[in-house]
């Protein structure tokens, strides 16, 4: 069985999940949020380092797996807050806070998440399910209904949708794996 953590090591640029990224973030108000809870992931230092660059400040770092936690902390060299459990446990809506959760899992596995986070997000997901079960899903267990749809090419490939409850970006893209990010926007 092969080591997540090493298997991340190998592949540090993401050039897909960064641009992915780049344009979500441009969707929100840059140096608004002051805090970033999120899921940073093997190279922290680099998110941190990028994210410092959309304008947050403060950062609070969650992680369950051991091994990776302890490489985080041998990495980082900005002052950040790093919990062992499972983002669940963050409080969802403090004030001037974005939430950045990058899952190494589908939507079937994450639906307590999915349903907790209600705004200010950019959730990711892998795709080893079909694009309409990511979508079905992830509407679903919020309780949303999707009242329209559109697809736009510029400046990358993309989805908008407007639910009873607000709009939403989504981004299909692969970068080692297939992936996939929603941003809720408004």
């Amino acid at each position: 069985m092969k080591n997540n953590y090493a298997n991340a090591l190998l592949i540090r640029e993401r050039t897909k999940k960064k641009q992915t990224q780049e344009f979500l973030l441009s969707f929100f108000p840059h140096g608004y949020y002051r805090k970033l809870v999120g899921l940073a992931g093997p190279h922290i230092e680099d998110y941190i380092v990028r994210m410092e660059a959309k304008g947050f400040q403060e950062f609070s770092i969650y992680e369950k797996d051991g091994l990776t936690a302890i490489n985080q902390l041998a990495s980082i060299k900005k002052p950040i807050v790093l919990k062992m459990e499972d983002v669940l446990s963050a409080d969802p809506n403090e004030e001037y806070t974005f939430y950045d959760l990058d899952f190494c899992g589908t939507v079937r596995y994450l639906k307590e998440h999915i349903a907790k986070f209600k705004n200010r997000f950019i959730m990711t997901f892998c795709c080893r399910v079909s694009i309409t079960e990511t979508l079905d899903t992830f509407f679903t267990v919020r309780e949303e209904s999707i009242l329209s749809a559109s697809s736009e090419t510029f400046p990358i490939k993309h989805q908008l949708f407007e639910t009873n409850m607000g709009k939403y970006v989504f981004v299909n893209y692969k970068d080692g794996a297939q992936m996939c990010s929603i941003a809720k926007i408004s």
